[in-house]
């Protein structure tokens, strides 16, 4: 069957339907079988009383109305014993949505490890005589996604329940706290001009396009990435139906200008999303993007991210302002060489949290802007690939799947398919790896944070579960829908010991209905995550 593939926003509070993310295996397949109770029993399962009642529970989840039709599929496995607890369907494909992340983050965790730091430098290419820099400003990119205002004083990371990444998601308080530090270092070194342009170094590796399935805008993956790529549109209605509404940017700067074709609406009634058109770029680089649609008379203020195509100019642009702003007056270029830093001096530098900390924006909060950056970074970092970072990133996370025992098909990765088993066993490998502590942390914990914080929140099994969510939908034109749900992490049991799970939903539906049944399949896989705490660890 034909139609739109769709990846939702995820969250008990993200209502917005979002766009496909393409070049990362978040697509919807579409694919569903007949609906049907039989499960295969891979080799070690386990059936004793636990396993027996823990089936039984499932049974009437899953057994309920509003699954009807709906396909299942789902491993609870045991990393310590090899054993399966559960296993539905372990070997059939589903779409994983962004429940794939996990591979993505156990990758970076495996080259880089959980302690490694990005570090942002910043370069003077010629000497400093009596205040006055004589040559460029070199700011080189290390990689650091978080220059973004989000890191707290005591090093955690501002994770709104909607990140400012997605459609109405509210910008971070201050996204341009470290280019101003940045810049105040580079006074304090002694600089009070730049007699030449203020550069970004952007070597690290190869920037190309990319879908960040966020409203079919496309990005460009950077090594440089300041306030998640955004400049966002702020909109608040007229006051009267009809008026045009007022637009301003955020954060203000003088790469991103916005060409206000919003108006205000009936407070009733349909309004046109808002969106943007084609952008204009004039011969100094700054950038004219037209804003277009409608907004409600006497509505909210609304947030719609624009995404910039130029990393490098943007980031450029914003140091040189932030410069000026400090008394060093500097005039922002665009790229810049790599050759400077065998002889350039030094003159700033921001360290980034560790990466335990910085991956929970990928986990914690699905961002997608992160997700399609963090392959070519690890494959640049610690493959020490500028050309084919991606290519080497994908060279890594082959061999973890090759030594957990699994050999997803590449085909079906690029579709966005796995089955309950390749997720199972490669938890299983990671549980044994020294860096568990992190990674598991860094995942959404149920009824505590992230994506799953809404779920089971007063269960015994809160706090104990730690799991990716995945989302994807195929619109039909005939007005019906697919739904694709999952879940897949890890339980620790109050026994101490550690079970790995992968769950996933593919079941028709409408449009009207779509939210509502993948808000209800998430908390029924909550619900399978907290019968397993009970029955397999004890109560």
């Amino acid at each position: 069957m034909e139609g739109e593939a769709m990846d939702i926003g995820e969250g008990p509070s993200r209502r917005a339907v979002m766009g496909l993310l393409g070049g990362v295996p978040l697509a919807a397949s579409g694919v569903l079988a007949a609906a049907g109770t039989a499960r295969a029993r891979p080799a070690g399962r386990r059936t004793g009383a636990a396993e027996r009642e823990l089936a039984a529970r499932i049974d009437g989840i899953t057994g309920r109305p509003e699954f009807a039709g709906a396909r299942w599929g789902m491993a609870c496995y045991a990393p310590d014993t090899g054993a399966f607890h559960h296993a539905l369907r372990p070997d059939e494909l589903f779409t994983a949505g962004s429940a794939f992340k996990v591979f993505v983050a156990g990758t970076a965790f495996e080259r880089l490890g959980a302690e490694h730091r990005f570090r942002t430098r910043v370069y003077g290419t010629g000497p400093v005589v009596r205040g006055v820099l004589r040559g460029d400003l070199v700011l080189v990119a290390g990689g650091d996604l978080l220059l973004s205002g989000r890191t707290r004083p005591d090093g955690t990371l501002e994770l709104p329940e909607r990140d400012p990444s997605y459609p109405g998601g509210a910008p971070l308080s201050d996204p341009l706290r470290e280019i101003r530090d940045l810049a105040a270092q580079v006074a304090a070194a002694g600089v009070r001009r730049v007699d030449g342009r203020v550069r970004v170094d952007v070597s690290l590796f190869r920037e190309v396009e990319a879908s960040a399935a966020i409203d079919d805008q496309r990005i460009t993956v950077s090594p440089i990435m300041v306030n998640e790529h955004v400049v966002h549109a702020v909109v608040t209605p007229g006051s009267v139906v009809g008026a045009p509404a007022v637009v301003r940017a955020f954060p203000e700067n003088g790469h991103v200008r916005f060409d206000v074709r919003v108006t205000t609406a009936a407070a009733s009634g349909p309004v046109a999303r808002l969106g943007f058109c084609e952008a204009t770029t004039g011969g100094d680089g700054t950038v004219t993007v037209p804003v277009t649609g409608e907004v409600p008379v006497g509505g909210p203020v609304r947030y719609q991210p624009y995404f910039v195509r130029e990393p490098a100019r943007y980031a450029a642009t914003l140091l040189a302002e932030a410069l000026t702003a400090a008394g060093v007056p500097a005039t922002p270029g665009g790229a810049a060489g790599s050759g400077y830093r065998r002889h350039g001096r030094r003159l700033a530098e921001h360290v980034s949290p560790p990466l335990a900390e910085s991956s929970k924006v990928m986990l914690k909060v699905s961002s997608n802007v992160h997700t399609v950056t963090f392959p070519r970074l690890v494959g640049a970092v610690a493959g020490h690939d500028p050309v084919t970072p991606e290519a080497t990133y994908e060279r890594y996370r082959d061999a973890l799947f090759h030594e957990a025992g699994v050999h997803p098909d590449r085909a079906d990765q690029a579709e966005g398919l796995f089955t309950a088993d390749t997720f199972v066993r490669f938890l299983a490998l990671l549980r044994h790896r020294p860096y568990f502590p992190a990674y598991h942390r860094a995942l959404p914990i149920m009824g505590r944070d992230g994506t799953i914080a809404g779920n089971q929140p007063d269960s015994p099994a809160a706090g104990h579960v730690f799991a990716k969510t995945g989302t994807a939908v195929r619109l039909l034109p005939s007005g019906e829908a697919e739904a694709n749900k999952s879940l897949a992490g890890y339980v620790h049991l109050p026994d101490g010991r550690w079970v790995t799970f992968a769950q996933f939903m593919a079941g028709p539906t409408t449009r009207d209905a779509v939210l509502d049944l993948t808000d209800r399949t998430q908390e029924a896989m909550a619900e399978i995550a907290t019968a397993i705490h009970q029955t397999l660890g004890g109560r």
